[in-house]
């Protein structure tokens, strides 16, 4: 399936793979915080039947769970 191209500064959205290696947790884990919604980890989405999220909200969350302010 080919990609079209993202408008300037936007990236595209995190998959379920994506977030599991980037957390270092089983991807298991990722739908069982997005399923019990429980505020843990960043905002997380369907896409139909995939699991998704925006960079930035990832970015958001690991800055607040480093104590510091919304990543710039």
């Amino acid at each position: 399936m080919a990609h079209t191209a993202l408008p300037p500064g936007r990236r595209p959205l995190a998959t379920a793979e994506e977030l599991a290696a980037h957390y270092g947790v089983p991807k298991r884990t990722l739908y069982r915080w997005h399923h019990t919604q429980t505020c843990i980890g960043p905002l997380m989405f369907r896409v139909g039947k995939h699991l998704r999220a925006r960079w930035d909200d990832i970015d958001q969350y690991d800055a607040q769970q480093a104590g510091g302010q919304r990543a710039a």
